[in-house]
């Protein structure tokens, strides 16, 4: 018989050979199998819901982080000519952004949950993540082309996007090189806390997970509106909505922001990738 400090589980079955039966900790059940069948798999970990405010705080100041942004980002437009006060003022640009963002996270689950990412968020990391997060990158590269290949075929749009392909190869190394910086390690973290994390907590106190899952996806996608970039906004939004909801449900699934952050990893460095290759 197991010592009494044994924890609760299936062991040998002490009066019937090639079987096993439960020990609850401090004696045997009547709990027995056969030691071959597989032992079912623990209840899924329970998803921590943000208070219902937490939803509408964060959105507030988000709004305040972009536009922030927007500002710093006009100022490099019309009043910055050297390239290293542009990259100065490129720095600011982001540090308010995803700077504004991370503190947004911080204050919000400190104001409307515990206070640990990991609890409140699902922010932790999994061996598997290394695994699923290359599937999660494909399937989000499948539903933005579903969903914007019809807008990408009109002319206009088309016309668009290729003056967004022409002003990303226009850019100096030096400005790719903090776009690698940010896009491939700040921005998924920061946004897959912001987005899979805190918003979808907070909607999941008022709506089921797939309602949920769509409003913060389709909130991801109105995040990357562009004011310079015309009617490819409309691409961007829509690309970006699915991306969104996709990850959205992953994050459901797997009660954990490492696989969305993989994935949101590999697809920015993906887009980095064919820029630096059309230069």
């Amino acid at each position: 018989m197991p010592a009494s400090t044994t924890p609760p589980g299936w062991y040998p079955d002490p009066w019937w050979a090639g079987s096993l039966r439960y020990w609850d900790g401090s004696r045997w059940t009547n709990q027995a199998r056969w030691a071959h069948l597989p032992v079912p798999p623990p209840p899924p970990e329970p998803l921590t819901v943000l208070r219902a405010p937490a939803f509408w705080v964060a959105i507030g100041l988000l709004i305040v982080c972009v536009a922030g942004g927007r500002v710093i980002n006009g100022q490099l437009v019309r009043h910055v000519s050297t390239l290293g006060a542009f990259q100065v003022l490129q720095w600011g640009f982001y540090a308010v952004v995803y700077g504004g963002i991370a503190a947004t996270v911080v204050f919000v689950v400190r104001r409307h949950g515990t206070g640990s990412l990991r609890h409140d968020l699902g922010f932790r990391f999994r061996w598997s993540d290394l695994g699923w997060g290359p599937i999660l990158f494909f399937a989000g590269r499948a539903a933005q082309l579903a969903v914007t290949l019809p807008l990408v075929a009109i002319g206009v749009l088309r016309h668009s996007s290729e003056r967004y392909s022409e002003m990303m190869r226009d850019q100096p190394t030096s400005i790719l090189v903090t776009l690698v910086i940010v896009g491939v390690v700040v921005a998924p973290i920061v946004e897959e806390l912001f987005f899979r994390g805190v918003l979808l907590r907070a909607l999941l106190s008022r709506f089921g997970g797939p309602v949920a899952a769509v409003i913060q996806g389709v909130v991801f996608g109105c995040y990357h509106f562009a004011p310079s970039l015309g009617f490819y906004n409309v691409v961007l939004i829509t690309a970006n909505s699915a991306f969104g909801i996709i990850f959205g449900f992953v994050a459901l699934r797997r009660r954990t922001l490492g696989t969305g952050i993989v994935a949101h990893a590999i697809t920015n460095a993906s887009a980095l990738v064919i820029v630096f290759a059309t230069r």
